[in-house]
Protein backbone atom coordinates (compact mmCIF):
# COMPACT_ATOMS: atom_id res chain seq x y z
CA UNK A 1 0.00 0.00 0.00
CA UNK A 2 1.83 3.06 -1.30
CA UNK A 3 -0.76 5.72 -2.11
CA UNK A 4 -3.45 6.67 0.41
CA UNK A 5 -6.03 9.39 0.09
CA UNK A 6 -7.69 10.95 3.13
CA UNK A 7 -10.93 12.85 2.62
CA UNK A 8 -11.77 14.91 5.69
CA UNK A 9 -14.99 16.69 6.58
CA UNK A 10 -13.60 20.03 7.70
CA UNK A 11 -16.73 20.92 9.67
CA UNK A 12 -16.09 17.94 11.98
CA UNK A 13 -12.33 18.48 12.27
CA UNK A 14 -11.97 22.26 12.34
CA UNK A 15 -8.38 22.41 13.55
CA UNK A 16 -7.40 19.21 11.69
CA UNK A 17 -6.34 17.55 14.90
CA UNK A 18 -7.83 14.20 13.87
CA UNK A 19 -6.39 14.45 10.37
CA UNK A 20 -2.87 15.07 11.66
CA UNK A 21 -3.28 12.29 14.21
CA UNK A 22 -4.10 9.78 11.46
CA UNK A 23 -1.27 10.97 9.21
CA UNK A 24 1.20 10.54 12.08
CA UNK A 25 -0.13 7.05 12.78
CA UNK A 26 0.22 6.03 9.12
CA UNK A 27 3.81 7.29 8.91
CA UNK A 28 4.67 5.56 12.18
CA UNK A 29 3.70 2.28 10.46
CA UNK A 30 5.24 3.05 7.06
CA UNK A 31 7.09 6.32 6.55
CA UNK A 32 7.31 5.75 2.78
CA UNK A 33 3.55 5.92 2.17
CA UNK A 34 2.37 8.76 -0.02
CA UNK A 35 -0.61 10.53 1.54
CA UNK A 36 -2.81 12.96 -0.30
CA UNK A 37 -5.38 14.98 1.65
CA UNK A 38 -8.74 16.09 0.25
CA UNK A 39 -10.91 18.51 2.16
CA UNK A 40 -14.67 18.13 1.66
CA UNK A 41 -14.06 16.10 -1.55
CA UNK A 42 -12.38 19.03 -3.32
CA UNK A 43 -10.12 17.53 -5.98
CA UNK A 44 -11.35 13.99 -5.38
CA UNK A 45 -13.04 12.42 -8.38
CA UNK A 46 -13.04 9.10 -10.24
CA UNK A 47 -9.75 9.72 -12.07
CA UNK A 48 -8.01 10.89 -8.92
CA UNK A 49 -9.39 7.95 -6.97
CA UNK A 50 -7.91 5.49 -9.45
CA UNK A 51 -4.41 6.68 -8.50
CA UNK A 52 -4.99 5.63 -4.88
CA UNK A 53 -4.81 2.24 -3.17
CA UNK A 54 -7.40 3.22 -0.58
CA UNK A 55 -9.48 6.22 0.48
CA UNK A 56 -9.78 6.90 4.19
CA UNK A 57 -12.86 8.99 4.94
CA UNK A 58 -12.71 11.07 8.09
CA UNK A 59 -16.21 12.16 9.09
CA UNK A 60 -19.64 10.58 9.45
CA UNK A 61 -21.98 8.63 7.17
CA UNK A 62 -22.76 11.76 5.15
CA UNK A 63 -19.07 12.21 4.38
CA UNK A 64 -18.81 8.59 3.23
CA UNK A 65 -21.88 9.01 1.00
CA UNK A 66 -20.52 12.24 -0.47
CA UNK A 67 -17.18 10.53 -1.16
CA UNK A 68 -19.01 7.64 -2.80
CA UNK A 69 -20.83 10.06 -5.09
CA UNK A 70 -17.61 11.76 -6.16
CA UNK A 71 -15.77 8.52 -6.99
CA UNK A 72 -18.81 6.71 -8.39
CA UNK A 73 -17.21 4.30 -10.88
CA UNK A 74 -13.91 3.88 -9.07
CA UNK A 75 -12.92 0.47 -7.70
CA UNK A 76 -10.77 1.98 -4.94
CA UNK A 77 -12.02 0.73 -1.53
CA UNK A 78 -13.17 3.15 1.16
CA UNK A 79 -12.40 2.95 4.87
CA UNK A 80 -14.62 5.10 7.07
CA UNK A 81 -13.28 6.60 10.31
CA UNK A 82 -16.13 7.98 12.37
CA UNK A 83 -15.89 11.43 13.90
CA UNK A 84 -19.55 12.17 13.23
CA UNK A 85 -22.87 11.14 14.81
CA UNK A 86 -23.73 7.44 14.46
CA UNK A 87 -21.27 6.61 11.69
CA UNK A 88 -23.02 3.37 10.80
CA UNK A 89 -21.05 2.95 7.56
CA UNK A 90 -17.73 3.60 9.29
CA UNK A 91 -15.62 0.61 10.33
CA UNK A 92 -13.38 2.52 12.71
CA UNK A 93 -13.88 4.83 15.68
CA UNK A 94 -11.20 7.43 16.26
CA UNK A 95 -10.39 5.80 19.62
CA UNK A 96 -9.06 2.63 17.93
CA UNK A 97 -7.74 4.06 14.66
CA UNK A 98 -4.10 3.07 15.35
CA UNK A 99 -5.00 -0.60 15.74
CA UNK A 100 -7.18 -0.45 12.62
CA UNK A 101 -4.35 1.08 10.56
CA UNK A 102 -1.94 -1.61 11.72
CA UNK A 103 -4.40 -4.29 10.60
CA UNK A 104 -4.90 -2.44 7.32
CA UNK A 105 -1.19 -2.46 6.51
CA UNK A 106 -0.92 -6.09 7.61
CA UNK A 107 -3.64 -7.02 5.12
CA UNK A 108 -5.99 -8.22 7.85
CA UNK A 109 -9.19 -7.05 6.21
CA UNK A 110 -11.67 -7.90 3.49
CA UNK A 111 -13.37 -5.74 0.89
CA UNK A 112 -17.17 -5.86 0.75
CA UNK A 113 -19.01 -4.95 -2.43
CA UNK A 114 -22.27 -3.21 -1.67
CA UNK A 115 -25.12 -2.80 -4.17
CA UNK A 116 -26.03 0.70 -5.27
CA UNK A 117 -29.21 2.21 -6.71
CA UNK A 118 -29.69 4.16 -9.90
CA UNK A 119 -32.64 6.45 -10.54
CA UNK A 120 -33.55 8.14 -13.81
CA UNK A 121 -36.19 10.56 -15.02
CA UNK A 122 -36.98 12.67 -18.07
CA UNK A 123 -36.68 16.39 -17.26
CA UNK A 124 -38.12 17.37 -20.65
CA UNK A 125 -34.72 17.88 -22.24
CA UNK A 126 -32.78 14.72 -21.42
CA UNK A 127 -32.78 11.61 -19.25
CA UNK A 128 -31.10 12.41 -15.93
CA UNK A 129 -29.43 9.59 -13.99
CA UNK A 130 -28.12 9.50 -10.43
CA UNK A 131 -26.56 6.70 -8.36
CA UNK A 132 -26.74 6.25 -4.60
CA UNK A 133 -25.44 3.84 -2.00
CA UNK A 134 -28.19 4.35 0.59
CA UNK A 135 -31.48 5.51 -0.85
CA UNK A 136 -33.57 7.39 -3.35
CA UNK A 137 -36.37 9.52 -1.93
CA UNK A 138 -39.29 11.16 -3.73
CA UNK A 139 -41.10 13.54 -1.42
CA UNK A 140 -43.19 16.69 -1.09
CA UNK A 141 -41.90 20.10 -0.08
CA UNK A 142 -41.86 20.60 3.69
CA UNK A 143 -44.67 23.18 3.78
CA UNK A 144 -46.84 21.67 1.04
CA UNK A 145 -49.77 19.29 1.35
CA UNK A 146 -49.41 15.52 1.06
CA UNK A 147 -49.22 13.93 -2.38
CA UNK A 148 -50.47 10.75 -4.02
CA UNK A 149 -47.83 8.42 -5.44
CA UNK A 150 -48.53 5.60 -7.91
CA UNK A 151 -46.09 2.69 -7.68
CA UNK A 152 -45.32 0.23 -10.48
CA UNK A 153 -43.01 -2.77 -10.01
CA UNK A 154 -41.66 -4.45 -13.13
CA UNK A 155 -44.27 -2.53 -15.18
CA UNK A 156 -47.13 -3.88 -13.08
CA UNK A 157 -49.23 -1.56 -10.90
CA UNK A 158 -48.53 -2.22 -7.22
CA UNK A 159 -50.28 0.43 -5.12
CA UNK A 160 -51.10 4.11 -4.57
CA UNK A 161 -49.90 5.79 -1.39
CA UNK A 162 -51.05 9.14 -0.10
CA UNK A 163 -48.41 10.65 2.18
CA UNK A 164 -45.17 12.58 2.45
CA UNK A 165 -43.23 10.51 -0.05
CA UNK A 166 -41.60 7.21 -0.98
CA UNK A 167 -38.21 5.83 0.06
CA UNK A 168 -36.42 3.15 -1.95
CA UNK A 169 -33.27 1.90 -0.25
CA UNK A 170 -30.60 -0.76 -0.46
CA UNK A 171 -29.84 -3.07 2.44
CA UNK A 172 -26.93 -0.73 3.25
CA UNK A 173 -29.33 2.21 3.47
CA UNK A 174 -31.98 0.39 5.48
CA UNK A 175 -30.61 1.78 8.76
CA UNK A 176 -30.87 5.37 7.50
CA UNK A 177 -33.93 7.36 6.46
CA UNK A 178 -35.81 4.12 5.84
CA UNK A 179 -35.49 3.12 9.50
CA UNK A 180 -36.67 6.56 10.65
CA UNK A 181 -39.78 6.15 8.50
CA UNK A 182 -40.63 2.79 10.10
CA UNK A 183 -38.94 0.57 7.52
CA UNK A 184 -37.12 -2.67 8.39
CA UNK A 185 -33.44 -3.22 9.14
CA UNK A 186 -31.96 -5.42 6.39
CA UNK A 187 -28.71 -7.34 6.72
CA UNK A 188 -26.15 -5.94 4.23
CA UNK A 189 -25.44 -9.39 2.79
CA UNK A 190 -28.94 -9.45 1.24
CA UNK A 191 -29.13 -8.08 -2.29
CA UNK A 192 -32.62 -6.59 -2.10
CA UNK A 193 -34.45 -3.31 -2.46
CA UNK A 194 -36.88 -1.95 0.10
CA UNK A 195 -39.76 0.40 -0.72
CA UNK A 196 -41.16 2.31 2.27
CA UNK A 197 -44.06 4.83 2.16
CA UNK A 198 -43.31 7.92 4.22
CA UNK A 199 -45.95 8.64 6.84
CA UNK A 200 -48.87 7.57 4.69
CA UNK A 201 -52.50 8.21 5.69
CA UNK A 202 -53.33 4.59 4.91
CA UNK A 203 -53.14 2.26 7.89
CA UNK A 204 -52.18 -0.63 5.61
CA UNK A 205 -49.24 1.24 4.03
CA UNK A 206 -46.19 -0.89 4.79
CA UNK A 207 -42.71 -1.54 3.44
CA UNK A 208 -42.17 -4.17 0.79
CA UNK A 209 -38.92 -6.05 0.18
CA UNK A 210 -38.11 -6.68 -3.47
CA UNK A 211 -35.53 -8.60 -5.43
CA UNK A 212 -32.64 -6.33 -6.33
CA UNK A 213 -33.28 -6.91 -10.05
CA UNK A 214 -36.69 -5.21 -9.76
CA UNK A 215 -37.57 -2.04 -11.66
CA UNK A 216 -39.58 0.43 -9.60
CA UNK A 217 -41.45 3.29 -11.22
CA UNK A 218 -43.02 6.12 -9.19
CA UNK A 219 -45.23 8.94 -10.40
CA UNK A 220 -46.94 11.67 -8.42
CA UNK A 221 -50.48 12.81 -9.16
CA UNK A 222 -49.11 16.36 -8.75
CA UNK A 223 -52.34 17.51 -7.18
CA UNK A 224 -50.81 20.52 -5.51
CA UNK A 225 -47.11 21.19 -6.07
CA UNK A 226 -43.94 19.71 -7.53
CA UNK A 227 -42.13 16.92 -5.76
CA UNK A 228 -38.46 16.64 -4.89
CA UNK A 229 -35.88 13.97 -5.57
CA UNK A 230 -33.13 13.24 -3.06
CA UNK A 231 -30.32 10.72 -3.54
CA UNK A 232 -28.34 9.70 -0.44
CA UNK A 233 -29.32 13.03 1.08
CA UNK A 234 -26.56 14.61 -1.03
CA UNK A 235 -28.75 16.48 -3.49
CA UNK A 236 -32.30 17.78 -3.66
CA UNK A 237 -33.86 18.39 -7.08
CA UNK A 238 -37.33 19.64 -7.90
CA UNK A 239 -38.80 17.40 -10.59
CA UNK A 240 -42.04 17.04 -12.48
CA UNK A 241 -43.69 14.18 -10.62
CA UNK A 242 -45.93 13.39 -13.60
CA UNK A 243 -42.88 11.95 -15.35
CA UNK A 244 -41.99 8.51 -13.95
CA UNK A 245 -39.02 8.23 -11.63
CA UNK A 246 -37.43 4.86 -12.42
CA UNK A 247 -35.30 3.13 -9.80
CA UNK A 248 -33.24 -0.02 -10.23
CA UNK A 249 -30.00 -1.61 -9.14
CA UNK A 250 -26.97 0.26 -10.42
CA UNK A 251 -24.19 -1.36 -12.42
CA UNK A 252 -21.78 0.30 -9.99
CA UNK A 253 -20.75 -1.22 -6.68
CA UNK A 254 -19.29 0.46 -3.63
CA UNK A 255 -16.24 -1.29 -2.18
CA UNK A 256 -15.89 -0.89 1.58
CA UNK A 257 -13.08 -2.06 3.86
CA UNK A 258 -14.26 -4.48 6.57
CA UNK A 259 -12.39 -5.87 9.57
CA UNK A 260 -13.27 -9.34 10.84
CA UNK A 261 -13.90 -8.18 14.42
CA UNK A 262 -16.65 -5.80 13.32
CA UNK A 263 -19.75 -7.91 13.78
CA UNK A 264 -22.87 -6.46 12.17
CA UNK A 265 -25.12 -7.23 15.14
CA UNK A 266 -22.68 -5.63 17.57
CA UNK A 267 -22.72 -2.59 15.32
CA UNK A 268 -26.51 -2.52 15.49
CA UNK A 269 -26.40 -2.73 19.26
CA UNK A 270 -23.75 -0.08 19.71
CA UNK A 271 -24.75 2.43 17.05
CA UNK A 272 -28.50 2.05 16.72
CA UNK A 273 -29.43 1.22 20.32
CA UNK A 274 -26.65 2.39 22.60
CA UNK A 275 -25.77 5.69 20.94
CA UNK A 276 -29.35 6.67 20.16
CA UNK A 277 -30.47 6.04 23.73
CA UNK A 278 -27.44 7.94 24.94
CA UNK A 279 -28.41 10.95 22.86
CA UNK A 280 -31.96 10.70 24.17
CA UNK A 281 -30.76 10.66 27.78
CA UNK A 282 -31.65 7.03 28.46
CA UNK A 283 -29.46 4.31 29.95
CA UNK A 284 -28.70 1.35 27.70
CA UNK A 285 -29.45 -1.91 29.49
CA UNK A 286 -27.31 -4.20 27.38
CA UNK A 287 -23.80 -5.39 28.12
Amino acid sequence: MKNIGINVNTTKDLNEKMLNFIIEDIHSIDKNVNIKVYRDCVGLDENESDTLDIIIVLGGDGTILNTSKNVLRSKTPILGVNIGHLGFLAQVEISNVKTALERLFAGEYTVEERDMLQCSYDDGNKIRKYDGLNDVVLCRKVNSRIQRYDIYINNTFYNTFRGDGIIVCTSTGSTGYNLSAGGPIIHPSLNVLCLTPMYSQGLTARSIILDSSSLISITSRKEFEDVYLSVDGQLCIKINGLNPLKISRSENKRRLIKFSNNNYFNTLKEKITFKVKGYEGEIYEGN
